[in-house]
């Protein structure tokens, strides 16, 4: 399996996206592309979700533990995952259930290595180091 990325190279992919729909605000940001930068900027340290800061995580590890089902099918959608899949996410992440299972079923129809490759293949994302 080739390695994910870093959680740097992830953050340095996102900037690059195309920025969504802005909404009124109604958290400390205003669309998921702000959500996911800020999120990313202040990962290893606590962060406005008082996380406990590890290190040696990588882009896998962040997805992977992601409960917020926009940012998931924003990061997919932007990224250029197949239009069918990014229709189930966002059907997902309107529908019924709590944010962690909506997340979850969101995961496992886009996995991160579907993100990640999209990332890679069209020029937002590549392997610094």
């Amino acid at each position: 399996m080739e390695r994910s990325l870093e959680i740097a190279e992830l953050l340095i992919a996102v900037s690059r996206l195309p920025e969504d729909r802005r909404r009124k605000r109604s958290a400390w940001y205003e669309s998921q592309k702000e959500h996911w930068v800020g999120w990313l900027v202040h990962y290893n340290s606590s962060g406005a979700y008082g996380r406990t800061t590890t290190s040696g995580r990588d882009a896998r590890f962040v997805y992977n533990h992601v409960v917020c089902p926009g940012l998931l099918s924003y990061l997919a959608d932007a990224a250029g995952v197949s239009r069918r899949l990014v229709r189930q996410a966002k059907r997902i992440a309107a529908g019924e259930g709590t944010e962690m299972a909506r997340a979850g079923a969101i995961r496992r129809i886009i996995p991160w290595e579907t993100v990640q490759g999209a990332l890679l293949e069209n020029g937002y994302a590549r392997f610094v180091a």
